[in-house]
């Protein structure tokens, strides 16, 4: 049986720590007096450059280093702000998450959380920033996933005509539905193609991002309104048809909404709502199929914990 490896010295921890401490620190270590005087402690320093300059020289390493990583990360964001207010959220983000992790693939973990609260993003940008910033980090955060087995399609052929009232779907882990202010993926894209392009102006949309299982490359789709409020309600676990229910009365809703109508009419719209659905959904689970969003069925109401 193996031994367990011993732990490192206490002081070298500590030196280790002291370090870390001098290389993230935000200001040129020489421009700190307490901490250039550390360095002389630790560092040898040269003919040409003191301790503290000498240390400096890594502590720039450092945050070049990773915020070169998150500008690769998050190169429409960067876009949006420019190099100065970039570089700042950059030094603000380390500062408050400061790298974990031996693996540069864990430095944005957070970003998403983050941009909710920055306070940096000039007023007239904070917006398009944030939905950038989220969209950039869903690409990130679907890149490294397991994929799970493909839909066998003897379930779709094999499922009873009754079956489908009760029916779950489910969908593909690595699937994440976005719904923006900003067309963020419309940017994103055309910085990909060495454009530089011009900021967007507000327009709603509503995302599916996945990672292909055919080709295993990141791919975004833009979706009906309707699709998407479809696409959540399988994802939370709804049945089938409860799920195309819901959807249909969020139309029938806002019909009723636009003629003001009387309840005889509210009900009208309903069914006109429902039966518009019921012609699209067909196309829609092709279209999610083709792209392999959906990777089991399953014949039964939401199990307990499901």
């Amino acid at each position: 049986m193996r031994a367990p490896p011993e732990a490192p010295p206490a002081a070298l921890v500590a030196l280790m720590g002291e370090l870390t401490r001098m290389f993230t620190a935000g200001a040129p270590l020489p421009d700190d007096a307490a901490l250039a005087g550390r360095c002389r402690e630790h560092v040898a320093g040269n003919e040409r450059l003191t301790p503290a300059e000498q240390a400096d020289i890594y502590r720039r390493q450092f945050w070049l280093r990773h915020r070169d990583t998150l500008r690769e990360d998050y190169p429409g964001l960067a876009h949006v702000l420019g190099e100065e207010d970039f570089d700042a959220f950059c030094r603000t983000y380390l500062s408050a998450h400061p790298p974990a992790s031996f693996t540069l693939r864990e430095l944005g973990r957070h970003v998403a959380d983050f941009v909710n609260t920055y306070e940096g993003f000039p007023p007239t940008l904070r917006e398009l920033a944030r939905d950038v910033a989220r969209y950039e980090h869903a690409l990130v955060d679907l890149f490294d996933g397991a994929s799970p087995p493909p839909l066998d399609p003897a379930k779709v052929t094999g499922m009873p005509e009754d079956g489908w009232s009760t029916a779950r779907i489910f969908l593909h882990p690595l699937l994440a539905l976005m719904q923006l202010r900003y067309p963020a993926h419309a940017l994103r894209r055309e910085l990909r193609q060495g454009r530089s392009p011009a900021l967007p102006a507000p327009r709603p949309v509503h995302l599916a991002v996945f990672r292909s299982p055919v080709d295993l490359t990141i791919r975004c789709e833009e979706l009906d309104p309707q699709a998407f409020a479809l696409l959540e309600a399988l994802g939370r676990g709804v049945p089938l048809v409860a799920a195309c229910e819901q959807v249909a009365a969020g139309m029938g809703r806002t019909a009723g909404a636009d003629q003001a109508a009387g309840a005889d009419q509210t009900a009208g719209a309903d069914q006109a709502a429902g039966a518009a659905l019921a012609a699209r959904v067909g196309v829609w689970f092709q279209q999610w199929t083709s792209w392999g969003l959906i990777v089991d069925v399953a014949q039964g109401a939401r199990a307990e914990g499901g």
